[in-house]
């Protein structure tokens, strides 16, 4: 097996020497090249020379991070697998053979950590168990000897555990990981929105999320020269170690997620709040304002108590002329002038509507100079709020907190080129995984699907994207189909997608995709099917007795419209639906096919309602009514299938 070892280097010229001398001295078989990569820049030919294997330095040209750095040195990598090695850490002999027999014995086993040892033999903790909120808050406390007397700080370090075994763990600490190239391909690369800490920890995770095991091996021992920087509470260190946990949390944290899979209405109520405290704003700074110049003026204002209803009349004109603009629909704009020009358009209709009250509804408590002063003040308020949480959105944007993760089905080129285009989109927000669906029938339909959607439950996955080679088309079609009531949305790219109709939506960040569906916020397609089936029967199909009855009769359906109706009331059948393919054992169904046919109900008509004789030409069309389906293309179905049997 070829090992590529990939360093990451930022000012650590004498420990990379120290790593160099080691492997020279232990003289790994497995070995085939060493990547270096080179974060801070100095020259390094003093030191890599000599390293008596091809070893090759990139140098991005900045401090790129620690993920990115060892992204960068994965892609230049030629290897079968890699072993990421840290600059501080030395080979023993034998280690790295060991590491290799360790991945050959557990195929399993996606990513491999060798036993760590302090420099002056004692082990090191580098095996760890998940975080959770308490080993988290007593890990940065400051609490001396009282830390290893926690009960779940010692079960998160594994301090109970005497590490001599081979065993799989939890999350392994990032110094020296053996990483095999197909987990790679399919959990994907280091995450690099994080900068430094919690990679690690956040690769592991999903390592086992994605059905690889994280394997800690005993007998392959190396030795760790623990200087972190974090040992000691240093500002820049705490920063990183916060940034990274802030990462963490967002990707992990089930709240966290729920509110990025509703971030547009999250930004909608971010909005209004931020509105309703720039009236309010507004309207204290116009009466403050309105009360310095009170010497200049013959008739005294009044107490702020007595602008109560005039303040919360403001609240309400300025809403509604803020939702009439359509500033609560949109979340973004084309550029600051056009979000300024429509602030100031609802503005001045705020401040019209305010005056107008001000001579409809007479009273001397109405200072008409208050209100002319509202508005600008208004208009001022409301484009600096908008343009902070226009900030903050953009902020996060670019640190890499709005992600979505991409699923990608298929194999080939294609799929490649795709997946190295998100992989370069990061930045944008994108992170790919991919599922390896064999095709020697190792595996059923059942079987894929039933594995996919835990995969999509357990990484949180917001978009599948198909991008298939022609043979692939119809069963990822189909598998696409079956992950839909998970609230996916579903996309088609590569050279077959541009069969699609042009003014569909074609864009997924890099990629020219075309939308084949988009997720719905409710209810899944076999709820909506239901609710579909119930206003059917309530409102339409009493309506088309007649026609039912000559419907069901020229179809030959032993059942009259009234035990119709109750079949469809009762949920055994839908008034729309597929052919009743169990009757005969799904004969002549493709495996692909049923996976996806399966979650719909027989139909008393179906979407070719006859006009297809051929079995295949009905499981075609009966597929791309689940493509397609709506509570009103439902209804057109039923309509025209009842009118043209009742002629």
């Amino acid at each position: 097996m070829g090992l590529s070892i990939i360093v990451v280097h930022y000012r650590t010229a004498d420990a990379l020497g120290r790593l160099l001398a080691s492997l020279r001295e232990a003289a790994p078989a497995p070995v085939r090249e060493i990547v270096v990569v080179n974060n801070s820049g100095e020259a390094l030919d003093a030191v890599v020379a000599g390293a008596g294997w091809p070893l090759r330095v990139i140098a991005p040209g900045r401090n790129v991070g620690y993920a990115r750095g060892v992204n960068a040195g994965i892609r230049a990598a030629s290897g079968e697998d890699v072993l990421i090695l840290n600059p501080d850490v030395q080979v023993e002999s034998g280690s790295i053979e060991a590491l290799a027999r360790a991945a050959e014995r557990n195929p399993r086993a996606g990513l491999l950590a060798p036993r760590l040892e302090n420099p002056d033999g004692t082990l090191q903790l580098s095996a760890r168990r998940f975080y959770n909120w308490k080993t988290l808050l007593l890990k940065r406390a400051p609490l001396g000897p009282w830390k290893t007397r926690s009960r779940a700080l010692r079960e998160h370090l594994m301090m109970d555990w005497d590490h001599a075994q081979t065993r799989p763990v939890d999350w392994v600490i990032g110094a020296a990981m053996l990483v095999r190239r197909q987990a790679m391909r399919d959990v994907g690369l280091m995450d690099e929105r994080y900068f430094l800490y919690f990679e690690d920890v956040d690769w592991c995770q999903r390592m086992w999320r994605h059905g690889y095991e994280v394997l800690y091996v005993a007998d392959a021992p190396m030795v760790h020269d623990y200087a972190r920087a974090s040992a000691g509470l240093r500002p820049r260190s705490l920063r990183a170690h916060a940034a990274g946990l802030l990462r963490f949390t967002e990707k992990w944290s089930a709240l966290v997620y729920a509110l990025s899979q509703n971030r547009r209405r999250v930004v909608q109520l971010l909005s209004l709040v931020a509105d309703l405290g720039a009236v309010i704003a507004a309207g204290l700074l116009a009466y403050g304002a309105r009360l310095l110049l009170d010497p200049w003026f013959e008739k005294p204002i009044f107490p702020l108590s007595a602008y109560v209803g005039l303040f919360a009349f403001a609240v309400v004109v300025s809403l509604a002329a803020l939702a009439g603009n359509g500033l609560y629909r949109r979340t973004t704009f084309q550029d600051g002038i056009e979000r300024a020009f429509l602030l100031g358009q609802a503005a001045i209709q705020a401040e019209l509507f305010l005056m107008a009250s001000t001579f409809l509804f007479q009273t001397p408590r109405y200072s008409r100079v208050l209100v002319l002063l509202f508005g600008p003040l208004l208009f001022a308020l409301l484009v600096a709020g908008r343009a902070s949480l226009g900030g903050l959105a953009a902020g996060a944007r670019r640190r890499g907190f709005a992600f979505r993760r991409v699923l990608l089905l298929g194999s080939g080129p294609e799929m490649e080129r795709a997946r190295d285009a998100l992989e370069a989109s990061r930045g944008a927000g994108f992170e790919p995984l991919h599922a390896a669906l064999p095709d020697d029938g190792s595996e059923t339909p059942d079987q894929a699907t039933t594995r996919l959607r835990a995969l999509v439950e357990a990484e949180r996955i917001q978009i599948a994207c198909i991008v298939p080679s022609p043979a692939e088309l119809p069963y990822l079609l189909a598998m696409a189909s079956a992950l839909r009531d998970l609230g996916l949305a579903i996309y088609w790219a590569g050279p077959l997608a541009q069969l699609g109709p042009r003014e569909a939506a074609r864009r997924l960040g890099p990629l020219d995709a075309l939308l084949l569906h988009a997720p719905s916020r409710g209810l899944s397609v076999r709820a909506r099917k239901r609710a579909s089936d119930l206003i059917l029967s309530l409102f339409v199909a009493p309506w088309r007795w007649r026609g039912l009855d000559a419907y069901l009769r020229s179809r030959e359906e032993p059942l009259g419209p009234g035990a119709a109706w109750r079949q469809v009331w009762e949920g055994k059948r839908s008034w729309i639906g597929r052919t009743p393919y169990e009757r005969d054992r799904w004969a002549g169904v493709p495996p692909w096919a049923r996976v996806a046919l399966e979650s719909l109900r027989p139909g008393f008509v179906t979407p070719a309602n006859g006009a297809a004789v051929d079995r295949a030409a009905r499981v075609e069309s009966e597929l791309a009514y689940l493509s397609r389906f709506s509570v009103a293309e439902d209804l057109r179905l039923f309509l025209r299938a009842t009118a043209g049997a009742g002629r």
